[in-house]
């Protein structure tokens, strides 16, 4: 009875420490790869990258595509701004980017922002889509990537996480 017992208390401790949930959050890596110089309009995110350099930017700014493709590594447009980018007379301007744009709390991914017939409110919701990325390669040809969170839960860390793997998407690119 007593080795049953001692069998039952022992079970019962190591199952104790199992969770049948999965993690709601992730631990993120800082990014270390090469120095990024990214353009964003609006807020600048609260991240203390030390291969990052965020610069503010303007939508007006924006349309000297030249400059910007010379002079940043990607562009970020932030939630508060989703709308005005997907208006109609923006889409040359992502087109003719040669660095990448990444749409940032877009629950719409990036289509909105590249087709002239879709505006931001009248385009589907994307599940999962924390960010999206667009990038213009030839006339007929793009990319573009789709970031989630870790189990779609906001939180601090699966945030950094997301931009970690922008960073690296970036760098990517880049090479």
């Amino acid at each position: 009875m007593k080795k049953l017992l001692m069998a039952s208390l022992i079970a019962a401790t190591a199952l104790a420490g199992c969770d049948p949930s999965e993690s709601k959050e992730v631990n993120a890596s800082s990014y270390d790869g090469s120095y990024l110089k990214i353009a964003v309009i609006g807020k600048q995110p609260d991240l203390q990258e030390k291969n990052v350099k965020f610069m503010t930017l303007s939508f007006k700014e924006l349309e000297d595509t030249n400059r910007i493709s010379s002079n940043f590594d990607a562009v970020f447009i932030t939630k508060d701004n989703l709308k005005q980018a997907g208006e109609e007379k923006y889409v040359k301007v992502y087109r003719k980017l040669d660095v990448p744009i990444f749409f940032l709390e877009t629950t719409k991914g990036f289509l909105p922002f590249v087709f002239e017939d879709l505006t931001y409110d009248n385009a589907s919701e994307v599940n999962d889509a924390y960010a999206s990325g667009y990038l213009q390669e030839k006339k007929d040809s793009y990319r573009y990537w789709e970031y989630g969170l870790n189990n779609n839960q906001k939180n601090d860390q699966n945030v950094k996480d997301v931009y970690s793997r922008i960073f690296e998407t970036i760098s990517e690119v880049n090479e």
